[in-house]
């Protein structure tokens, strides 16, 4: 009897450990799938060029004629956007700093601001110190004889960029400082409406050589290319 019991007790054992296993490696399974998904609905889809031409990063932005082009109007949650496209864009350059919005005017449609240079500002970046704060970014120096101020200022935006899709909602929070991008777009004025009714309207710079409040740019992002990885 004494016999029988161990040896039941042992096959007892070997098969709770077996269920367990089993148990463990679902689980294991189940949050590898639940990862995969997650970061399927997470990840945006993009392109890389292996051998593209590098981003030009001296060149100067090319603002054209206003576009044929009408935007649907956009609506998120309980505020509606209208886009009224002023100039088709393109800006080419260097990230010196970036935010993602999540609250605040506009964030909805904007959750990002890209300060973007060009030109021949590199010699002028390691003296530089950007803070970027309530949709204004701000630059000082300790060293403002190693760096020529209105050149600068000539040559640097602080882009609020709408994606045009969620696929570039998503691309937007893949930049680094230094990155190099390209933006294609349109500059965009917007009237929002929100849940009260409340109308406000948002106005896009249309040069480069404004400072201050108002100078910002807002693009309304068609295609994006961070480096060697395109997103549309």
């Amino acid at each position: 009897m004494t016999a029988f019991h161990i040896w039941n007790y042992e096959f007892i054992n070997e098969e709770l450990i077996v269920k367990d296993v089993i148990a463990i490696t679902t689980l294991v399974v189940s949050l590898i799938l639940f990862g995969s998904y997650v970061y399927t609905l997470t990840e945006p889809e993009y392109i890389t060029l292996n051998r593209a031409k590098p981003i030009d990063v001296l060149m100067d932005p090319v603002q054209s004629a206003a576009p044929d082009t009408i935007i649907p109007i956009i609506h998120r949650g309980k505020e509606r956007y209208t886009i009224i496209p002023q100039k088709r864009y393109q800006l080419s350059g260097i990230v010196v700093s970036y935010r993602r919005y999540r609250r605040g005017w506009m964030h909805n449609l904007s959750p990002w601001d890209y300060t973007v240079s060009w030109g021949n500002t590199q010699q002028y970046l390691p003296y530089v110190k950007f803070d970027q704060i309530v949709r204004f970014c701000l630059f000082s120096t300790k060293h403002p004889e190693k760096v020529d101020i209105s050149y600068l200022e000539s040559h640097i935006a602080n882009n609020h960029l709408i994606p045009a899709n969620n696929n570039l909602r998503k691309a937007m929070g893949r930049v680094k400082k230094k990155d190099q991008v390209l933006i294609d777009g349109f500059l965009v004025n917007v009237i929002s409406t929100d849940r009260k009714n409340r109308i406000g309207n948002w106005t896009s710079s249309l040069t480069r050589e404004d400072t201050g409040n108002g100078a910002c740019e807002i693009i309304y992002v068609t295609r994006l290319r961070i480096n060697n990885d395109v997103y549309e």
